[in-house]
């Protein structure tokens, strides 16, 4: 039994119904295809600043029994890249293009943080996240906090705690930001993962999407990095032998840094992990046996929120931490 994402019409909250899965596996077999993909040059010019109440909101699984999602509080106000920019950087409007990262300042883009602004073990900035609440997925996680045990630039990150307990969820959020910047985003962040992902399904990235009332989730399978789509627990890569080849497997006990690129318009999906593009973690316009062959070409959605932490379904606990989070208009790097 698939959920569904109805977002409410609130200023204070998005209610979302949701569950949790297993995740589905796929036994595809075939040879391994190279993810291929163009760039296509978008200029970033000026941007112009935006505010609103911060609300945001996040997904469950692909099956099981449903619930409800409910984003608590009112958030802060965001502003959007300002005149300073992105100009020398070209996006990407085809899955695989590396469009040029350049140098970027953290307060030229939409969202931007290294939470060193707040203390340790306080919450992060509301101005820029929200906790995010499953309403009906009951869950003894705690919520995400800042902490100065590790870091990957400054002193402090984000510190995610997530349990063993089928459907526990630890996430913060962003809607304003991540809205503002219109069809193609970019996002960086570097994660870093006490232990290796366990074989089990799990997510540690979280997308409503109100085109299909599910939502885009990025986290683990088979112990290695994969997209999942809620709505029919498709993933990316295929989970056969090859395709979980073609996809990445995540340090342990050092940090990762993470890009992609969602091209909502035409249904792409990049990725890159320190760097280098992930050929498992790419979805185009040419179906590849073991990628994106169940994926499919008409994925077209709309996304409302940006949500990272951690959801179990099942697979097991996990400490991990989030540091230098972005959100961008262009490709960001690793710089």
């Amino acid at each position: 039994m698939r959920r569904s994402i109805v977002p409410a019409l609130s200023v204070l909250a998005v209610v979302l119904v949701a569950g949790c899965s297993a995740g589905g596996s796929d036994a595809n077999a075939g040879g391994r295809g190279n993810a291929a993909g163009g760039s296509a040059s978008a200029a970033a010019g000026a941007g112009t600043n935006t505010g609103g109440t911060q609300p945001s909101g996040s997904g469950g699984g692909g099956s099981g029994n449903a619930g409800s999602v409910a984003i608590g509080g009112a958030g802060g106000m965001l502003a959007s890249a300002g005149a300073s920019g992105l100009s020398s950087s070209a996006g990407s409007a085809g899955a695989g293009g590396s469009a040029g990262s350049g140098s970027v300042g953290c307060a030229s883009l939409p969202l931007c943080d290294d939470f060193e602004g707040v203390a340790a073990g306080a919450a992060p900035d509301p101005s820029k996240w929200i906790p995010t609440v499953l309403a009906d997925c009951m869950t003894t996680a705690a919520a995400p906090t800042v902490d100065d045990s590790q870091h990957h630039s400054g002193t402090k990150s984000l510190k995610v705690v997530g349990t063993a307990n089928f459907c526990d969820y630890a996430m913060i959020g962003n809607a304003a930001a991540f809205k503002a910047i219109g069809n193609v985003v970019y996002g960086r962040y570097y994660v870093r993962f006490e232990t290796a992902l366990p074989m089990g399904h799990t997510a540690f990235m979280i997308f409503p999407d109100q085109m299909s009332g599910h939502a885009l989730r990025m986290g683990g399978q088979n112990m290695a990095l994969q997209w999942n789509r809620q709505s029919d627990d498709a993933t990316l890569p295929a989970q056969s032998p090859a395709g979980i080849a073609m996809s990445k497997v995540p340090p342990v006990g050092d940090w990762m840094c993470l890009e992609f690129m969602i091209d909502q318009a035409q249904g792409l999906i990049s990725t890159w992990a320190d760097g280098t593009l992930v050929a498992g973690l790419v979805a185009d316009a040419t179906p590849t046996a073991d990628v994106d062959m169940q994926w499919g070409t008409t994925y077209r959605p709309n996304l409302t929120s940006f949500n990272i932490g951690w959801q179990n379904y099942g697979a097991g606990a996990m400490n991990l931490w989030f540091d230098d989070v972005a959100l961008s208009a262009t490709r960001i790097g690793c710089n």
